[in-house]
């Protein structure tokens, strides 16, 4: 049977130097405040046992990891299958063969590896790169799939997070994968509504729009709704996290994010309502409670 609570594998996972945490099992949002500790220090055996007498029941939290600076953690959120093949033969040749691929709603998977030296978050949409900040699912039941998620070859419950089996990936080589991905997958970026006049226009990336029509109309609010009207297939994803972590930036309430989404958002389809709370989350400001302690 495939593991999909925190407490059945917390304990296992941390033990071979993973990071667990548990996260809500039906919008995969994380449950425990000051997780983003994990990403720099691993647990306190103590403390792990406590949270996870804490969040019952048991079948309520999905187990989310943390990711480490020592582990690179890439989401490779592509929809059409042969850009997904694309992007699987790239990364086996240029990046190595993973045996922790995890396989939520396919073709999306998420491929870990270990940080072979200098490799830092970004994102690159349709490709998101974690070490040293930010969290995935690791273990739990995908509402969408209809299943657990799934790992078809090795988990983090096989192997220790500086198993020489996980290739180490460099800057250069991440570097050479997302140059050369980029030749078969278009980036998800929002062309503007018109050029400059006699001119051929040029395309924006949505946060590029959204600052834009702020400066213009002088109401990021205003601008927010246009941007959140034009998302297509795509770029909702894209759309969806740009104006979330614009928000967070600016101070806005979280209660008029969600007002400007359910009033002017035409992409839920490729962004859900759990995906906007999972959005907001990653973005809220959290402080370590003190009575929290990690191992350093």
């Amino acid at each position: 049977m495939i593991p999909i609570d925190f407490a059945a594998v917390a304990q296992r996972v941390a033990g071979r130097g993973w990071r667990p945490f548990p996260g809500l099992q039906e919008t995969k949002v994380p449950a425990m405040r000051g997780w983003p500790g994990l990403n720099q220090a691993e647990w306190d055996c103590a403390d792990l046992a406590a949270v996870i007498d804490e969040y019952q029941p048991a079948v309520a939290y999905c187990c989310c990891l943390a990711v480490q600076p020592e582990i690179a953690v890439i989401d490779i959120d592509i929809t059409n299958l042969e850009h997904a093949d694309i992007a699987a033969r790239l990364a086996d040749d240029i990046l190595g063969q993973t045996p922790l691929v995890r396989i939520g709603l396919p073709p999306k998977c998420v491929r870990i590896y270990r940080n072979g030296g200098s490799v830092r978050s970004r994102k690159l949409h349709p490709l998101e790169i974690y070490s040293g900040s930010g969290q995935v699912v690791g273990f739990g039941w995908h509402q969408k799939a209809g299943r657990p998620y799934l790992w078809p070859n090795a988990s983090p419950l096989d192997l220790n997070t500086n198993s020489a089996e996980i290739p180490a990936v460099m800057p250069v080589q991440l570097d050479r994968f997302i140059n050369e991905l980029f030749k078969f997958v278009p980036r998800r970026l929002l062309p503007t509504c018109q050029g400059r006049p006699g001119g051929a226009g040029r395309l924006q990336t949505i946060g590029e729009r959204l600052r834009t029509l702020t400066m213009r109309y002088g109401s990021w609010r205003y601008a927010a709704g246009i941007v959140l009207s034009e998302a297509r297939e795509g770029c909702r994803n894209e759309t969806g996290w740009t104006v979330v972590a614009s928000a967070a930036g600016r101070g806005i309430p979280e209660h008029v994010v969600w007002q400007l989404f359910e009033e002017h958002f035409s992409g839920w389809d490729g962004f859900s309502e759990s995906d906007l709370a999972s959005a907001i989350e990653r973005t809220r400001p959290v402080q370590q409670p003190s009575s929290m302690t990690f191992s350093s």
